[in-house]
């Protein structure tokens, strides 16, 4: 079969969208992708490693408009564009600013849908925007969920919001990392290294951690990725001897960077709901890298790492912050520990191989429904 996919950034940089395009590949089928170039400089089509990629740009009229909030009506309708000049014979939408193009291009070709919920969208947005927006996100997704002929969820907790409002049962497929190492591996000598690589948001904890690294002159922070927060996180690295800004990290170097680290930073705000129900992809990535992580106590993500003892949960505060890495500096018989426990959990469970047959499995009935 020949699956679209559609997602609201430029295809490379999203490990979600790589991994299903290549398992999907790699079990026969064709994957093509239309994404959306924000900066409006990439290439409108290139090839990713065996993925044709097509991409709506923000140029022209659309630079004019307010936020992507009022960008997103013309993306839709330029993605939609795209899709029809092409043949298909799936949508696959990567979230809820996808689905209106899927139900229109469902609407008008009879292909079936797949709606993939990363998480909780009113959830991440509502920080962000008015209420009155937050309300609308929340009917909109009760609209045109059920619309999907297949459902797929990034964990249990973001499942049971998406059961609600599909009316169906999604399937849970993790985000868990695609390589993992053979055997653990000692972290690299030197300074001790706390590696934090993903969204620069305000409810990561990025900039107390940047700001506390004055009281820990032994140890090093290295943070990498891009949004809202960039010039601010950039200007503070700047200022700030022993913490470093890395930029865009590809995520063919997450596993490497992660390994030559010696803990990785996963504190989130508990206040803000779709941190109460996210399992973040560095947990996994340090589990996979035989790596401890630092988690905000109380949360779902704390749960799982106190199940697997393959981290260290803590306040959200900068006291709690220091205390844990003090701890890992202090006790390198702890810290391996838990990157040995997280491995072991990787290999057992949280393997991108177990996770992508529960894709396949929801494709292959896909493809056998009338």
């Amino acid at each position: 079969m020949r699956i679209l996919m559609i997602v609201s950034n430029d295809v490379v940089h999203d490990p979600r969208v790589l991994k299903e395009s290549h398992a999907l590949r790699e079990a026969g089928h064709e994957v093509v992708c239309i994404g959306w170039d924000r900066s409006g400089i990439l290439e409108r089509i290139e090839r990713h490693d065996g993925i044709e990629i097509h991409r709506v740009r923000t140029d022209g009229g659309m630079r004019l408009l307010w936020k992507d909030l009022l960008r997103n009506p013309v993306w839709w309708r330029r993605a939609r564009g795209i899709a029809m000049s092409m043949t298909f014979d799936i949508v696959h939408c990567h979230d809820l600013d996808t689905l209106p193009i899927g139900v229109r291009l469902k609407e008008a070709t009879g292909k079936p849908l797949v709606y993939d919920c990363h998480e909780v969208f009113g959830y991440m947005i509502e920080a962000d925007v008015p209420r009155a927006v937050v309300e609308y996100v929340f009917r909109l997704e009760r609209r045109l969920a059920p619309r999907a002929d297949r459902v797929i969820a990034v964990n249990e907790m973001v499942k049971e919001y998406a059961d609600l409002a599909s009316g169906r049962q999604a399937v849970v497929v993790r985000n868990v990392h695609e390589e993992i190492l053979d055997a653990y591996r000692p972290p690299p000598e030197g300074p001790f290294t706390i590696l934090y690589l993903g969204t620069l948001h305000r409810s990561r904890f990025i900039l107390p951690a940047i700001d506390a690294m004055a009281d820990l002159p032994e140890a090093r922070l290295q943070i990498g990725g891009s949004k809202a927060l960039t010039p601010l996180v950039e200007a503070a690295c700047a200022r700030t001897r022993n913490a470093t800004f890395l930029g865009l990290v590809p995520s063919d170097r997450v596993l490497p960077m992660t390994v030559d680290a010696h803990a990785v930073l996963c504190m989130f705000d508990p206040a803000y709901r779709i941190n109460q129900v996210g399992l973040p992809n560095k947990i996994f990535e340090a589990m996979a890298a035989g790596r401890p992580c630092l988690v905000t106590e109380g949360l779902a993500m704390a749960d799982l790492v106190v199940k697997e003892e393959c981290g260290l949960t803590v306040e959200y505060t900068k006291a709690g912050f220091l205390r844990a890495v003090k701890q890992l500096i202090e006790e390198p018989a702890l810290a391996e520990r838990l990157g040995r426990n997280g491995l072991a959990a990787a290999k057992r469970e949280y393997n991108w191989s177990a996770e992508k047959r529960r894709l396949l499995t929801l494709y292959d009935g896909l493809s056998r429904a009338p």
